[in-house]
């Protein structure tokens, strides 16, 4: 037992002999005002033998923070002002996040502590690479590289959070790169701020905007009840927006809730009695038993009486939608799905003329 001991004892020294190890020589090459291509590869050796063998929470920071600093290491010199195609290449939008979480992180950590370690380094940094990250932002946007901006703009955002224009320009170019999941995300962090900031800490958005923003955003991705919350709010900063209104009665519709559908769309037109996609809606709503009803008329073409009832009936539910799809056409003639419905409508119930009308 007393050799098992000893053994155990002996690894846990040589693993805390080895930490100081890697801790020196990463300190006495991140401190060089220039590194050869050797020089930067041992760094980057030396840093996955510390993540390695870090056990205590100073150790894993000091990792942490090493890695993260690596692609500024890469750039060196550092002392000199960096070049931006330079920059773009080294920092991909995966190496820029993880840089900038690590920098968050031994922030995070160090601000519980009383000595400072790499608070100090990492602000200067900030205070060097903002600028320059954010026109590496504004350049991708440029580009129409809307991802990749919004990226950029975010990390930028976690660089120095008391900048909140890049939080903004994150969730702009989030949306504009077709990004609805970041976007949305994006969004919410700007509403969980608030909009009391002044200065570098206020939002260009109004908060009426923000909240029609995320509704849109989650029923967008389909986050249906979440959704249901959201609109409460869209709806109470923004009261006569017909299209917030719609996209709420719509939910009900995606999970087949026709009858709360209908209500909902019957009451945004009484408000909205000119919108055509309105009058579409609710005639086509009339129509959501047709697929079943010709079914059931195929199904009894031997049946005389059946099929009759059944054609009947189809009539009565056309008849029923008519003035509706009438009304949408009016509203919107070159719309060619209404156009498409009125002529079915019309031949549906023998108007042969009138069906012939409609171009």
């Amino acid at each position: 037992m007393k050799k098992i001991v000893l053994g155990v004892l002996l690894v846990v020294a040589s693993a805390t002999f080895a930490q100081k190890d890697e801790l020196k020589t990463l300190k006495k090459l991140y401190d060089k005002d220039k590194l050869s291509a050797d020089d930067f590869s041992k760094y980057k050796e030396t840093v996955l033998k510390l993540e390695a063998v870090a056990s205590s929470e100073n150790d894993k920071v000091a990792a942490g923070f090493y890695k993260a600093m690596q692609p500024i290491v890469e750039m060196s010199p550092r002392s000199t002002h960096p070049n931006l195609l330079m920059i773009q290449k080294i920092f991909t939008p995966e190496i820029f996040t993880t840089m900038v979480e690590g920098m968050r992180k031994t922030l995070d950590f160090e601000s519980k502590q009383e000595k400072k370690v790499f608070t100090d380094d990492i602000k200067n940094t900030i205070i060097i690479f903002k600028p320059i990250f954010k026109q590496m932002a504004f350049d991708f946007n440029g580009l129409k590289k809307y991802k990749e901006a919004s990226k950029a703009f975010y990390n930028t955002f976690q660089f120095d959070p008391a900048d909140v224009a890049n939080l903004e320009n994150a969730a702009i170019t989030a949306m504009q790169g077709e990004d609805y999941i970041n976007a949305e995300k994006y969004y919410r962090e700007i509403k969980s701020i608030g909009f009391n900031g002044v200065g570098l800490k206020k939002f260009a958005a109004k908060p009426e905007n923000v909240a029609k923003n995320i509704f849109a955003l989650s029923f967008f991705n389909k986050n249906d009840e979440q959704a249901k919350l959201d609109f409460l709010e869209a709806i109470k900063l923004n009261p006569e927006d017909i299209q917030i209104q719609m996209d709420h009665a719509a939910i009900y519709y995606r999970n087949n809730d026709i009858v709360t559908y209908q209500k909902l769309i019957e009451g945004i037109l009484e408000k909205d009695p000119n919108n055509a996609q309105l009058q579409y809606n609710v005639g086509f709503l009339m129509l959501v038993d047709d697929a079943k009803i010709v079914d059931e008329i195929n199904a009894n073409l031997k049946n005389t009486k059946m099929y009759n009832e059944l054609n009947a009936k189809r009539k009565a539910m056309y008849l029923k939608a008519l003035p509706y799809f009438e009304r949408a056409h009016q509203l919107d003639v070159a719309n060619q799905d209404m156009k498409t419905i009125l002529k079915l409508s019309y031949e549906t119930l023998g108007m042969k003329d009138k069906a012939a009308s409609v171009e």
